[in-house]
């Protein structure tokens, strides 16, 4: 309880010095690329995963105060080895390429846009090559 009163003192100092209260953690849109990271509502410390043997369920602990709370999922940890952009050889500028092609009339799988530009790009040498369409709008890319 005095460590924790403390940790609240020292926060509050830190808002203070930072001109406005803490900050709160969000992640960045993407929930499926985010590692769960949960805060213990006492204390503000990290919440750890345990198991708990004698009903077989992930429980979430905190080491600070020893709140346990029941896990709203399995997933403890994240490791997505794929690029964020997918396709990454194309910017989003590329839409604004006056040289490529445009297409009307194919609908954007993102927003709904119905204009894109288009190209080639070679995929796996056993496949040759394939035509990558990209929204004017959104920027989203798609094969075909």
């Amino acid at each position: 309880p005095s460590s924790v009163s403390a940790a609240a003192a020292r926060c509050a100092a830190h808002s203070a010095m930072q001109g406005g209260p803490a900050r709160l953690i969000t992640d960045n849109g993407s929930a499926s690329r985010q590692t769960p990271f949960w805060i213990c509502p006492e204390c503000g410390n990290m919440l750890h995963p345990k198991e708990d043997k004698a009903s077989r369920t992930l429980k979430r602990e905190c080491r600070h105060c020893m709140r346990l709370d029941d896990a709203d999922s399995n997933l403890v940890h994240v490791n997505d080895m794929r690029p964020e952009g997918g396709l990454s050889e194309a910017g989003a500028d590329t839409v604004a390429d006056p040289t490529l092609p445009r297409a009307s009339g194919t609908e954007c799988n993102s927003c709904g846009h119905t204009e894109a530009v288009f190209f080639q790009a070679p995929m796996k040498s056993d496949e040759g090559m394939k035509l990558i369409f990209m929204c004017t709008k959104c920027a989203y890319r798609w094969k075909q």
